[in-house]
């Protein structure tokens, strides 16, 4: 490598990096003041149109969760209308059958209901008593 000169072509490069920093960091659906403050100096109105934003997704937000709610209450109550009417059918079925002289297909489905009824009345309560354990404080 003898006689193997240099040129400004070969020579290392220097690099430059360039580093910002953020300036804010908020989280919420509103920025604070001071950046709403900016907002509305830099663009007037700005600051209204936030807080219309913000209202409108807070009452479309609430409207959504009251069908749910409502939705879920409907699917409950039509729940256990519908397994209090089926569970009455085969009790009073079973009553029929037993009358007509059939007992022992009738005292079967009489008790297979009745025991349908106590076995969701058990699994209900044990489910509650989970849940009241679950929510209380170690």
């Amino acid at each position: 490598m003898a006689g193997t000169e240099f040129t400004k072509k070969d020579a290392p490069q220097i690099v430059h990096h360039e580093i910002s920093t953020l300036e804010y960091s908020f989280s919420g659906p509103l920025p604070p003041p001071e950046i709403l403050e900016k907002y509305e100096k830099a663009f007037p109105g700005s600051a209204k149109r936030i807080f219309d934003q913000f209202e409108s997704q807070s009452d479309h937000r609430r409207k959504v969760e009251w069908r749910v709610v409502k939705s879920d209450t409907f699917a409950q109550i039509f729940g256990l209308v519908s397994g209090f009417i089926l569970g009455m059918i085969a009790l009073g079925g079973g009553l029929v059958l037993v009358y007509l002289g059939r007992s022992i297909t009738g005292f079967s489905a009489f008790f297979l209901a009745l025991a349908s009824f106590v076995g969701v009345y058990i699994y209900g309560k044990h489910s509650q008593m989970a849940e009241l354990k679950s929510k209380q404080l170690p």
